[in-house]
């Protein structure tokens, strides 16, 4: 006896045969799309459409495309960009096309939304194909880009750069997990960080940003807990990649340095990936910094541990050899050019002026810019030894320097008080901010600077870097202090030194008058 379910299950089997047929054929369509030959891309926007994106840019508007020979109707058509990129539709517009907008099912090379970006803060119109294809041969599946040759209502608007977008068909593809769209992929929208519940591009995982919460949650445990944190809810080895391309290739308007142009796509198992989006800003200074200057909250975070930036410069240096080295850089580069230099040769001559080729700077750029990180990667130290636990290290000796920043007073490094020898400290003029101060290298840690010290006579001032006689380091606002006259009593400070490096100590008296004295002998640091 047959069952009953049989041919549902047989229909069920058809229809997912089907459905994989259909996506390896958009996929094999896509992949020949922007491995081929840049196109002449003709946009008509009739006059209420054109009306409507000048009233609300963000809302789409319908659009005729034509393209290799065939017309695509029922196009959605909105302007996109921000900040320096956004233009109007009668000005040279950044536009977002989605095919399956007012035609459902409708798709272009096999895709259903793209990206025209008009790239008017890049002149050369390399910079994010570059990016690209630097990113995805490093592994991270950032959206492929090529080049177009854009008319608009039979007006020629120029070169763009197309690219693929961010949605559920990139998501099949590069997350094979997400078939069932279990997972969530977030926009990073304009210069905004994960501290804020981003807005949901594509997904269906859960709807409380909950995943939002536990990665923000791991950036604040201790520095000595913080990879093991960050490892449960953040694919850290492709967010080292993405740290290391950024600061390699100056991205200043990346997630790293201006928590700007990104997506972060939680897969089911719950581990970020940070993926790249708007990379036309590359390469504007060659003496940009190639360690430093993280602001994303989750760079900062992992960067503030010593032991992940020293996995980062290596991790830099391998990249250098291979995909980051200026050869493969130029080379990357001048197939890029080339592709636009065929495309504009391929148009009947009368047509060529319309699409005048882009700025041609970048190999200069590349060169400087691989010089210095090539350099600084040379340069960067090997972490200092490891400073154990409860290990104190005594200060007498270190050479000591006072320094008034206001007022005036008397410093010595060499007195002699009850036997002991101390640093002494006499006002000599109210709103007095005495100091002397000691540079010592540290390991990354965390540490406490104590001593013994006692007062007389000492008027205390109060402003925002303590009161009083104490101590501190650099920057830092002391958190114990004496005043008046005060037997000895032992001052401690504690505080973090992210990473390895000179760390400036302090014994100080802000006040009006008094003198202070520190027992040299008990001046110590210690690694807790």
């Amino acid at each position: 006896m047959k069952s009953p379910f049989l041919p549902s299950l047989l229909a069920f089997l058809l229809l997912a045969t089907r459905l994989l047929a259909d996506r390896a054929a958009h996929q094999a369509a896509a992949d020949a799309f922007f491995d081929g030959p840049i196109l002449l891309w003709k946009l008509r926007l009739p006059p209420s459409s054109m009306a409507s994106l000048r009233a609300e840019p963000r809302t789409y508007a319908e659009a005729e495309v034509e393209v290799a020979g065939r017309t695509y109707r029922g196009v959605g058509v909105h302007l996109k960009g921000s900040a320096g990129s956004k233009r109007s539709i009668d000005d040279h517009p950044a536009l977002t096309l989605d095919f399956n907008r007012f035609s459902k099912g409708q798709r272009v090379f096999g895709l259903s939304k793209l990206h025209l970006n008009n790239s008017v803060q890049d002149p050369s119109l390399i910079n994010d194909n570059l990016a690209s294809r630097v990113y995805r041969a490093a592994g991270i599946p950032a959206t492929r880009a090529t080049h177009a040759l854009v008319e608009l209502n039979d007006e020629a608007l120029g070169i763009y750069v197309i690219k693929e977008a961010y949605d559920d068909d990139y998501l099949r593809r590069h997350f094979p997990e997400h078939q069932g769209r279990h997972g969530n992929l977030y926009d990073g929208g304009f210069v905004s960080d994960i501290t804020r519940n981003l807005e949901r591009d594509a997904g269906k995982g859960p709807g409380d940003h909950s995943d939002l919460a536990a990665l923000r949650e791991a950036t604040s445990t201790p520095p000595h807990q913080r990879t093991e944190a960050l490892a449960k809810v953040l694919d850290i080895q492709r967010f080292r990649t993405l740290v290391a391309i950024q600061f390699a290739l100056d991205d200043w308007d990346g997630y790293v340095r201006n928590r700007n142009n990104y997506r972060v796509y939680f897969p089911p198992d719950g581990r970020a990936v940070f993926l790249p989006s708007g990379m036309d800003q590359l390469l504007r200074n060659a003496d940009a910094p190639v360690r430093d200057g993280a602001m994303g909250r989750v760079a900062s975070a992992l960067l503030s541990v010593p032991a992940e930036r020293i996995r980062l410069r290596d991790h830099m240096r391998q990249l250098s050899s291979n995909v980051l080295s200026t050869s493969n850089l130029l080379a990357v580069h001048d197939a890029i050019e080339k592709r636009i230099d065929e495309a504009i040769q391929a148009l009947p001559p009368k047509e060529r002026f319309r699409f005048p080729p882009p700025s041609r700077d970048r190999r200069l750029q590349i060169r400087r810019r691989m010089g210095v990180v090539q350099r600084e990667l040379a340069e960067w130290p090997d972490p200092l030894p490891p400073w154990p636990k409860g290990k104190a290290t005594n200060l007498a000796d270190v050479a000591w320097t006072p320094y008034d920043q206001t007022g005036q007073s008397q410093s010595t490094t060499r007195a002699i008080d009850d036997g002991k020898r101390v640093f002494q400290i006499a006002v000599q003029k109210r709103t007095t901010r005495a100091t002397i101060r000691a540079i010592v290298p540290l390991p990354g840690g965390r540490y406490r600077l104590s001593g013994m010290a006692r007062c007389e006579g000492v008027e205390a001032l109060s402003d925002d870097l303590g009161r009083g006689v104490g101590i501190r380091i650099t920057g830092s606002t002391g958190t114990q202090h004496i005043e008046g006259n005060a037997p000895w009593t032992r001052l401690s400070f504690d505080f973090d030194q992210p990473e390895d490096g000179p760390v400036e100590l302090i014994v100080e008296v802000k006040g009006h008058a008094g003198t202070a004295w520190f027992d040299a002998s008990t001046l110590q640091v210690e690694a807790l």
